[in-house]
């Protein structure tokens, strides 16, 4: 069942035209897509959650990554608001730059699609030179839950 579902995904994101070189990686189907409103090529991981979905969504990871890819201008920017609001109000002074305005150093790269819900994966070279900032929207493209991710969490996992 893996292997269809994953064909299929395939077969309907290649047909979409939404990402360019669409392969199969593993559990998931990746490619490349244009985030418009940013400006920006982002990697995109289409998971269909085949261990956790008897009968994966497809439909809704399809829907996902065409309103993820095609959202306005105005609502990106609504969303690096919040981001950057929310993690102004969460952080310490003294562990982000004064300097440094979230709002054009965060810049998306990558894209995770499910069937409910879509992460968008920042990096900011100046606020966050070694970490990611991962930031979980509903399909609605609200901002759900934000998680900075760096190289010292990575090192806590290994403890």
């Amino acid at each position: 069942m893996t292997e269809s579902v994953l064909n299929d995904l395939l077969r309907r994101v290649t047909d979409s035209g939404l990402l360019d070189d669409p392969t199969i990686d593993e559990d998931s189907v990746v490619g490349v897509g244009h985030l418009d409103a940013a400006g920006v090529e982002v990697e995109v991981d289409l998971d269909p959650e085949i261990d956790d979905e008897d009968e994966p969504d497809l439909d809704a990871i399809l829907a996902n990554l065409k309103d993820v890819l095609s959202v306005s201008e105005e609502r990106w920017r609504a969303i690096v608001e919040e981001v950057a609001s929310d993690i102004e109000d969460a952080l310490d002074d003294d562990e982000l730059d004064a300097d440094v305005d979230l709002r054009t150093d965060l810049e998306a790269i990558g894209v995770g699609v499910f069937a409910d819900a879509i992460i968008v994966v920042f990096a900011g070279e100046t606020s966050f030179p070694d970490a990611l900032v991962h930031v979980q929207l509903t399909p609605e493209l609200e901002v759900e839950d934000i998680e900075i991710i760096g190289d010292e969490d990575e090192d806590d996992d290994e403890d």
